[in-house]
């Protein structure tokens, strides 16, 4: 694992941080951990990542390219959740100001989806959600896994872990 730092500054015009300040790694994003601060009167953000490597002859831009997301990796029914859970983050960064990838990266909502956690506890044993963001955005994440689960949203493997079938 390698560790990363990225700063990014309001944009005065805007008033928003850069959507995708992560796009130039090479590696796979595990984690951000955001530092917020001002310098000379501007807000910045310091984004400390932590990445694993890509194997040797991986193409960075092949992701991009191919549009090979964590999504791709999921059956119909985890893609649904993720889909429930991409929205729910878009709505959560906005309120917050913070671009998506703060709330949580996609490979997040792509293991939520899959494990399907029902407890902060479980929340927690997803790699990469620790205290501090189940302490967050915990409950709000828990409630989208319930909502899906509840409203026939979620199929497949998702709809079997939430009811403890799997």
């Amino acid at each position: 694992m390698q560790l990363r730092l990225v700063t990014v500054s309001l944009d005065p015009e805007t008033g928003r941080f850069p959507e995708d300040p992560l796009a130039e790694i090479d590696g796979e994003v595990l984690n951000v951990v955001e530092h917020f601060f001002h310098h000379e009167g501007v807000p910045h953000l310091l984004l400390v990542v932590h990445e694993r490597p890509r194997e040797p002859g991986w193409a960075a831009s092949r992701t991009r390219q191919s549009g090979h997301t964590p999504a791709h990796e999921l059956d119909p029914g985890e893609r649904a959740l993720f889909e429930k859970l991409r929205a729910w983050r878009r709505v959560r960064a906005e309120a917050d100001g913070v671009p998506v990838y703060v709330v949580m990266t996609n490979r997040h909502l792509a293991d939520v989806a899959r494990a399907v956690p029902r407890s902060l506890e479980a929340l927690r044993k997803i790699s990469g959600i620790g205290e501090g963001k189940s302490a967050r955005y915990g409950r709000e994440v828990l409630e989208v896994v319930a909502q899906c689960a509840a409203g026939g949203d979620v199929r497949g493997t998702a709809v079997a872990k939430a009811s403890g079938d799997a």
